[in-house]
């Protein structure tokens, strides 16, 4: 297993239910395919550099995890799909 970081930003209209019903999915999909969360840091509400999707602010979680790449794909895809997830970002964080 690798250990990565994934950095997520969720919109900023969101309730405080379903905030953390899209963190506990995203975290989910790591867990439920075998992978470990080490970390998880939630940022809160912050501005945006530049509007996306028309959104100007968004809260961001960064979650530090070891994991195969196979649970990575995984959990791209169902970020993808999730409307309330406005941008994402997974690095590996071990040198090659």
């Amino acid at each position: 297993m690798r250990k990565y970081e994934l950095m997520y930003i969720v919109r900023p209209d969101l309730d405080d239910e379903n905030l953390r019903a899209t963190r506990e999915k995203v975290h989910s999909v790591i867990t439920n395919n075998g992978g470990e969360i080490i970390e998880v840091n939630e940022m809160g509400k912050r501005r945006l550099a530049y509007e996306i999707k028309k959104f100007r602010d968004g809260v961001y979680t960064v979650v530090t995890f070891n994991a195969t790449p196979e649970v990575v794909n995984e959990l791209d895809r169902t970020i993808k799909i999730n409307d309330n997830v406005i941008r994402h970002m997974i690095i590996n964080l071990e040198e090659k």
